[in-house]
C-alpha cells in the first residue's frame, strides 16, 4: 500500500496519526480535522469520506510498520 496522503500531511497532522496512547497510557482516538479533509479532498480529487476511509488505511499500515521495528513504541 502506498502513503500518498500521509505525504501530504503537515508534521502535526503526522505526529497525530501515529499516536497510539495519550497522557497515563489511556488509548488515543485518531479523528482527522475537517479542514484537513477539505484540503486533501481538493488537491486529491477524492471525497470527503474516501479521503477519511484512505487515512484510517494508511494510519493502520504505518502502525503495523512501527510495530514491526520498533514493537515498544506501540505498548
Amino acid at each position: 500500500m502506498t502513503l500518498d496522503l500521509y505525504y501530504r500531511l503537515g508534521t502535526c497532522s503526522r505526529r497525530a496519526i501515529t499516536k497510539t496512547k495519550k497522557k497515563y497510557g489511556r488509548p488515543y482516538l485518531y479523528r482527522p480535522r475537517g479542514d484537513l479533509l477539505e484540503r486533501l479532498a481538493q488537491e486529491t480529487g477524492l471525497s470527503l469520506w474516501d479521503v477519511r476511509q484512505k487515512l484510517y488505511e494508511e494510519r493502520e499500515e504505518l502502525l503495523q510498520q512501527i510495530a514491526r521495528h520498533s514493537p515498544e513504541l506501540i505498548t
